[in-house]
Order: structure tokens, then sequence, then C-alpha cells
């Protein structure tokens, strides 16, 4: 049975509505792709700092290891004076 006149319209309309939904579902995700990848990006950039402040800590705590024998030494010469 051959498709009549409304019945092909409908069928268009039905195409179309779909079409701007998908378009506006890919706009969406765009939008939210973006905010995604900023928060990402900002994160990525918090861990760095907080790698580079465990390093830094590292090393200081590594020099004051060091150093404390001659700070004790010091500490208790300037008691005994």
């Amino acid at each position: 049975m051959p498709a009549d006149l409304a019945d092909l319209e409908r069928r268009v309309e039905t195409l179309e509505r779909a079409q701007r939904e998908n378009a506006a579902t890919l706009t969406w995700m765009s939008g939210t792709l973006g905010q995604v990848r900023a928060i990402v990006d900002d994160h990525t950039l918090r861990l760095q700092r907080m790698e580079d402040d465990g390093r830094r800590t590292q090393h200081e705590l590594r020099g004051l290891r060091e150093e404390m024998p001659g700070i004790v030494r010091d500490a208790l010469r300037e008691e005994r004076s």
C-alpha cells in the first residue's frame, strides 16, 4: 500500500524533530565536555603543585636530618656555657 502525502509529511516531521533533538543533545554534550575538560585541567595543575610541594618538603626534611646533630650539639654547648 503506497504511503499517502499525510503519512509522508508525518514521517518528515518526526525525522526533523529527531534531528533537532540530536542537535540540542550534541550542543549540550559539547558544553558539558568543555566544562569537564576545564575541571580536569585544574585538578591536574593542583596535583602537580602538590607533588612539587611534596618534593620540596622531602628535600627540606633531608636537609634538616643532616643538620639536626649540629643543631643539638650547638644547643647543648650554649646550655653548658
